[in-house]
């Protein structure tokens, strides 16, 4: 009988069923004296890293000025330093006035609607909102969707990579508000109970109070219809994590992230998640794992591997636990469990101190500096991350503008957070978007949040919601587009369109003009010729600006408008039966063809006809007595 998974945490791991057990033994079966030692180098580097981390802290974490997003002298080690540590944080995005005023727009659109869900007790900051002014103006605003354009042209893409990161796409994410009166934390105007963090008091059952999320799934990663159908981790699978690229967006974008249509669990392909200070966040409302490739490599290892020693008892000395976290007392199962660690069906990974020790998750999650409103951090999509329940978890609390005027106490303030992923425009992302545009266009929360389909928590009674009017006045048709509400267009300079530019929303990026709608609809010219590169080919080929268009990126954007927009696109494929009901215009174009061949037919007879007579007429001359003269 196979056990069932009640409970995600608990003293021990969850037992999962069988089939999981074959599945671990398919991924290591014929490698693992490979991997065996791949995960003694780990270890060892692993531990080097939590030492860099523990010494250098927050200063791992690269800052760039919204401004400077176009200074090749500043972005060039910004770059270097988030793809090394998975995190930026890039300042200044939203003008902070934009911000305060979005903070008290939402305030007043909550309050006319008290019919709400609730938020789960053990983390009542955290909203299943989706649609507020907060939330619908961010994500439509042209800086945000610059922001997010530069932040995705530093993945290592490549011309035949199937997305277009120079096209972020809205991802319908939820809303963190905290409100204290008095000191008090409420929550539409009523008092709520403190509650420790949402993931330690998840995790006080364990040996350890320290626990990390990882998004976009977790048992996904190790199955084959998950992340296996692009390849993502082979590398890592085959005892060569070194070689694994956690900057190559190729093995993602046919993976699919949410095999178990959970509550919450992402089915978008997100290159980064993020959020968007609209308020000042101070250090201690989120901690990240500073080391995407090191700690992916190992939380993907560890259900493989068991201690031959168990793990000393709490109030042992370091020596007790470096012989314990030694790679020589970790061994490779002979026979796989069926245990993944910190992974269930339907839930976002988890790290633990007590499953993954070798993180020490309390030396290596780092809280990022200051932020203030309008700045957006992001992190890599398989980093670990901690988020508070409150913010400024310190003695004191800040001064806020929006509750005291900028000079009294903090005794009644508004702490707000937009979750603001950046995602790329794909072929499976263009689906999502179109049940998310519906979504929005009823009200109803995100798709990944309603996986019944029937709109419970729905926002369509709200007065004030905000519909595509807003979103133009907003982002114009970048805006649209951005939600999948107006069709791409691509130029062959390969420009993105945009209808306003970022400065009528305040600062722009240096040197930076607008750009003009583009002329060329990409359904003419999906099919042209273009120098492709195999992906076999060098990777120095790769491209990281968002303005040089590809046959590929062409090809995601006509499917995108086809998928979105079917009434104004039609679906072909370039043969003769690729369109089982075809257009008239189309079905004429053959008939045309049909009788150009049919008379191409006649012609060849005609002069087969001809060539016949005239060897015959040749014979005859040649045959007949010659007359003497």
């Amino acid at each position: 009988m196979e056990p069932p998974v009640l409970s995600f945490y608990g003293t021990q791991p969850v037992p999962l069923p069988s089939r999981f057990g074959s599945l671990k033994k398919r991924l290591v079966t014929g490698r693992e004296s490979a991997i065996q030692a791949s995960w003694g180098r780990l270890l060892a580097a692993l531990r080097d890293e939590v030492k860099h981390i523990e010494k250098e802290g927050s200063g791992l974490i690269p800052s760039l000025d919204f401004t400077d997003i176009d200074d090749a002298a500043k972005v060039v080690p910004f770059n270097a330093q988030l793809k090394r540590h998975g995190i930026g944080v890039i300042r200044g995005v939203v003008p902070s006035a934009d911000a305060s005023r979005w903070v008290e727009e939402t305030k007043k659109y909550l309050e006319t609607k008290h019919e709400y869900k609730p938020p789960p007790a053990q983390d009542p900051t955290c909203f299943d909102f989706f649609w507020t002014p907060a939330q619908v103006r961010s994500r439509a605003h042209p800086n945000v969707l610059q922001a997010q354009r530069f932040a995705m042209s530093l993945w290592n893409t490549n011309n035949d990579d199937r997305l277009a990161t120079r096209f972020p796409i809205t991802y319908a994410d939820r809303i963190r508000i905290e409100s204290f009166s008095n000191g008090h934390l409420t929550v539409n105007g009523a008092a709520q109970p403190t509650h420790e963090d949402s993931l330690i008091a998840a995790a006080a059952a364990t040996s350890s109070a320290q626990i990390a999320q990882v998004d976009n799934g977790s048992l996904e990663r190790w199955e084959q219809d998950g992340y296996g159908r692009g390849g993502l981790y082979d590398a890592i699978w085959k005892g060569d994590w070194e070689s694994y690229d956690a900057w190559d967006p190729a093995g993602r974008v046919n993976a699919t992230s949410d095999l178990y249509n959970g509550a919450g669990a992402c089915s978008m392909m997100r290159l980064f998640q993020g959020i968007l200070a609209l308020t000042v966040v101070e250090p201690g409302m989120i901690r990240l794992l500073p080391s995407p490739k090191l700690s992916t490599a190992y939380f993907l290892l560890r259900p493989f591997f068991t201690a031959k020693e168990g793990p000393p008892e709490q109030g042992a000395g370091s020596e007790e636990w470096n012989a314990y976290l030694d790679a020589s007392n970790w061994t490779l199962e002979k026979e796989q469990s069926t245990i993944i660690h910190g992974a269930v069906p339907g839930h976002a990974q988890r790290v633990t101190a007590a499953w993954h020790p070798h993180l020490q998750l309390d030396k290596s999650l780092v809280t990022p500096p200051t932020l203030q409103a309008g700045d957006y951090i992001i992190w890599h999509p398989d980093q670990p991350y901690q988020f508070s329940n409150t913010n400024y978890r310190g003695t004191s609390r800040p001064q806020t503008s929006s509750s005291s005027g900028g000079g009294g106490p903090a005794s009644d303030m508004t702490s707000m957070l937009v979750y603001t992923p950046a995602a790329p425009l794909t072929q499976t992302n263009a689906l999502f978007l179109a049940r998310q545009r519906k979504a929005f266009l009823r009200g109803h929360p995100g798709p990944d949040f309603d996986s019944t389909g029937t709109g419970l928590g729905s926002e369509a009674p709200h007065t004030g919601r905000l519909g595509e009017k807003d979103i133009r006045e907003v982002g114009g048709e970048e805006g649209l587009q951005a939600m999948g509400l107006a069709p791409w267009n691509i130029g062959a300079a390969g420009t993105s369109t945009s209808s306003r530019g970022s400065h009528k929303h305040g600062r722009s990026p240096k040197g930076k003009k607008d750009v003009g709608a583009d002329s060329m609809d990409v359904d003419a010219d999906a099919d042209a010729d273009a120098d492709v590169p195999s992906r076999s080919s060098s990777r120095d080929s790769r491209s990281s600006s968002a303005s040089s268009g590809t046959h590929a990126q062409a090809e995601v954007v006509r499917l995108a408008n086809i998928i979105l927009f079917p009434d104004r696109y039609d679906f072909y494929m370039p043969t003769r039966a690729s369109s089982p009901v075809p257009s008239r215009e189309r079905n004429e174009r053959e008939r045309e063809r049909e009788r150009e061949r049919d008379r191409d037919r006649g012609n060849k007879e005609r002069e087969n006809k001809d060539r016949d007579k005239d060897r015959d007429k040749g014979r005859i001359e040649i045959n007949k007595p010659i007359e003497a003269s």
